[in-house]
């Protein structure tokens, strides 16, 4: 692989301001996307992560929400330390959608087509 070279299947995106990720362990804006997958910021600790897991997609200032998206933790980084007395800290995952279903897929779509400001 050539230096510098993009290793991403799908081209990323910004998402519109206020998108949001959610799953039983983390809620968090979302950084990017793609048709591959997401990076999201949230608060938390680095704990024993699971190797998938269930998310959901959603804009409320536009009513929309994709739900019960099968994943995979591609990787959970620490961003920065939180303050003394808070014990958690800011952190950055990445994860890989898996098995989509036509709906998810199309609503994907639909978001990215219409829901994001920038290319990575």
């Amino acid at each position: 692989m050539l230096p510098g070279k993009e290793r991403r299947k799908f081209a990323r995106y910004r998402p519109k301001g206020g998108t949001m990720a959610v799953n039983q362990h983390a809620l968090g804006p979302v950084i990017n996307i793609s048709m591959g997958g997401l990076s999201f910021q949230y608060m938390g600790e680095n704990s024993s992560k699971p190797i998938s897991d269930i998310l959901g997609i959603f804009l409320g200032s536009d009513n929309f929400l994709i739900d019960k998206i099968p994943t995979k933790i591609i990787t959970d980084i620490l961003i920065s330390h939180g303050s003394s007395f808070l014990q958690t800290s800011t952190r950055q995952r990445s994860i890989q959608f898996t098995e989509l279903s036509r709906s998810q897929r199309e609503n994907l779509e639909e978001f990215i087509s219409n829901k994001t400001t920038a290319i990575y």
